[in-house]
C-alpha cells in the first residue's frame, strides 16, 4: 500500500491536467468573488459577508467539479493503461490497491475542494471589506465544515469511478452536479436533509434572516436586512456524523465491487 501511495503522489505531481485546471479554477473562483462583491443594497456595498448571504452557492458550486476531477484522475486514470492489473500481478492485494487509491482520492479531493471554497470569500473581502451582514467566525466554521459533505461526495464519485472506469465521464458527472445548485435552487432552498451532500452544503451556506424596507425622500426604497450566521450544534453534529457514516458506506460498497472486478 505504501508503494502504491508513493506512485499516486508521483502521478499527482506530474498530472499537468489536474494542476492546470485547479489553477484555472482558483482564478475563476477569485473572479467570482471579485465581481459579486459589487452587490449593493440601497446605496451601500454589502461586502464579502453580504455576498455570502445573498448568493448561497457561490462558495461550493465550482469546487464540486474540482472534486470530481481529482477523484476521477486518482481513482480512474490508470484504467486506460491497465496499471491496476500490473499492481495485482506484482503482488499487491486488491484491498491495498482499492483503499490506497480511494483514500488518496477522497482526502486530497475534499481538502483541495474545500480550500477552493475560501477563494471567493478572500477576494471579496480584499476588495470591499467584510461588511456587517454575517459574523466572520461563524462563516469560517461553516466553510470549514464543507470538508465533510465534500468527503462524502468524493467517496460517491470514487464508487462511480470504479464502476464506470473512465475519469472523463466522472468529470462530466461532476460538472452536471456542480450545476445542480443553480438548477435545483428552489428544491435546495426548502430541503432540510443532511443525508444528501449537496443539500448539506446548501444548509451550511443558508443564512436565515429577515428583511424590511423604508421609503426615503431622496434615496427611494432603502432595504434593511438582518441575518443569523451562527451554526447550530445539531447541524454540526449531523454534518459530521452523516458524512462519516455515508463515506464508510461508500467505501464498503466500492470495495465489494472492486474485489469482484475482473479488471478487463
Amino acid at each position: 500500500m505504501k508503494n502504491i501511495t508513493k506512485s499516486i503522489w508521483y502521478e499527482i505531481y506530474h498530472s499537468k491536467l489536474m494542476i492546470r485546471i485547479y489553477i484555472v479554477f482558483i482564478f475563476v473562483m477569485g473572479l467570482i468573488g471579485f465581481l459579486n462583491s459589487e452587490t449593493e443594497r440601497g446605496t451601500y456595498s454589502v461586502g464579502a459577508s453580504g455576498m455570502l448571504a445573498d448568493i448561497h452557492e457561490v462558495t461550493y458550486e465550482f469546487p464540486i467539479f474540482i472534486l470530481a476531477l481529482i477523484v476521477g484522475i486518482i481513482c480512474g486514470e490508470d484504467y486506460k493503461d491497465k496499471v491496476a492489473n500490473y499492481e495485482v500481478l506484482s503482488g499487491h492485494s486488491r484491498k491495498s490497491i482499492f483503499f490506497a487509491r480511494t483514500l488518496m482520492g477522497i482526502i486530497i479531493g475534499s481538502v483541495f475542494a474545500t480550500l477552493l471554497c475560501f477563494v471567493p470569500i478572500l477576494t471579496a473581502w480584499l476588495k470591499t471589506g467584510w461588511g456587517d451582514s454575517l459574523v466572520f467566525g461563524d462563516v469560517m466554521i461553516r466553510t470549514c465544515l464543507m470538508i465533510f459533505p465534500m468527503l462524502r461526495l468524493a467517496a460517491f464519485f470514487a464508487v462511480l469511478t470504479f464502476l464506470i472506469k473512465n475519469p472523463y465521464i466522472i468529470m462530466a458527472i461532476g460538472f452536471i452536479t456542480c450545476m445542480s445548485p443553480a438548477l435545483l435552487n428552489n428544491m435546495l432552498a426548502h430541503s432540510k436533509s443532511i443525508f444528501v451532500s449537496i443539500f448539506n452544503m446548501a444548509l451550511l451556506c443558508d443564512y436565515k434572516g429577515w428583511s424590511i424596507y423604508n421609503l426615503d425622500p431622496s434615496k427611494g426604497i432603502v432595504y434593511y436586512n438582518s441575518y443569523e450566521s451562527s451554526v447550530s450544534s445539531g447541524l454540526v453534529i449531523g454534518t459530521i456524523v452523516a458524512s462519516l457514516v455515508m463515506t464508510a458506506f461508500y467505501l464498503f460498497m466500492g470495495y465489494a465491487l472492486f474485489r469482484r472486478d475482473e479488471l478487463n
